[in-house]
């Protein structure tokens, strides 16, 4: 059975409901930040590692065809590391720099990467500008390189041909 509190219990069960979500997000977003700003150099390092390892290693291999399948496997999951990496970046930035009202409006509208980017260029740091604008360019490509590698596999594209057969036959009475 469920209790609905009317009146003043159900004023103060929302406000008790809402003063304690406020509580925890904003020590879940301050906690996460001192972690991004601890793992900072690290993530830099490894995201710029995954982009120098798929430049110079992940392109060239593409020419042999029995590696394709697994450079699809392995660039999607370096696409999703860098994206994490991108997004963490990005987290701290917007943190840092606007506060709750800059992640409340990264989460209202669904864009955090592009917002910390804006608000870089706004107050000049363009080594972040570059920073996010170099790892979003390489995620989406390791994500479109993986599905175009997967696309030149010869089994899948034997698999995926249309072939033009009429499937309804048309008898004139």
């Amino acid at each position: 059975m469920i209790k609905v509190y009317t009146g003043k219990n159900g004023f103060g069960i929302i406000f008790l409901f809402i003063a304690g979500m406020i509580l925890f997000l904003s020590i879940f977003f301050w906690g996460i930040t001192d972690v991004i700003q601890l793992f900072l150099p690290l993530l830099i390092v490894l995201s710029y590692l995954l982009i120098i390892i798929f430049a110079l290693g992940f392109l060239p291999a593409t020419y042999f065809k029995g590696l394709r399948p697994t450079l699809s496997v392995y660039s999607l999951l370096m696409a999703h590391a860098l994206g994490v990496a991108t997004w963490m970046l990005a987290f701290f930035y917007v943190v840092k720099n606007f506060g709750l009202m800059g992640i409340f409006l990264a989460f209202l509208f669904q864009f955090l990467a592009p917002l910390a980017i804006a608000g870089a260029v706004l107050k000049g740091s363009w080594h972040i500008v570059e920073h996010l604008a170099l790892w979003i360019s390489f995620t989406y490509g390791m994500r479109y390189y993986s599905r175009w590698v997967v696309d030149l596999i010869p089994q899948r594209q034997e698999k995926s041909r249309i072939i033009d057969v009429d499937a309804i036959e048309i008898r004139e009475p």
